[in-house]
């Protein structure tokens, strides 16, 4: 990955690999904010037997909420041209969002809408920022969402 001037200054994705940290999940009202945030470091850990998963919906999750996700940490803020997941679950619908701390908002989407399958990358619409959140918008009912990895270039 190139730097500009200094560390502080955004880097940018040159096809080289952009290393995101999974440090929470994001659960805003009306969520219980317990999307089991201890297993986040597993979807960045480089070892696709681990994971994060949501909790299970007996309903779809867009019947209950807007989305409950998984936020990634860069350390710095970066621009990445795409994020790519893996997953055990494939079905669930996701968008990749930027936002201004580890705690949100994460409001602003940077990526289109997709239904994720055992490896689903997303173009990313000129994002600059150091959080970003893989925003989970359904999920089916009974079911949970799985991410093993996630990669950034």
């Amino acid at each position: 990955m190139a730097l500009r001037d200094n560390d502080n200054s955004p880097a940018a994705a040159t096809g080289s690999a952009i290393k995101l940290t999974g440090i929470g999940a994001y659960d805003p009202p009306p969520g219980d904010n317990d999307e089991h945030d201890a297993e986040a470091p597993e979807a960045t850990d480089g070892n696709e037997s681990t994971s994060w998963v949501s909790s299970e919906y007996r309903s779809n999750l867009s019947d209950l909420k807007e989305g409950v996700g998984l936020v990634l940490d860069a350390q710095r803020e970066v621009e990445p041209k795409t994020i790519t997941l893996t997953s055990n679950t494939p079905g669930f619908t996701a968008e990749i969002r930027a936002g201004a701390g580890p705690t949100g908002p994460f409001e602003q989407p940077v990526s289109a809408s997709q239904t994720v399958q055992q490896r689903t990358t997303f173009e990313l619409n000129d994002a600059s920022a150091r959080y970003f959140v893989v925003w989970i918008t359904e999920i089916p009912a009974g079911t949970r969402a799985e991410i093993n990895e996630v990669t950034a270039r």
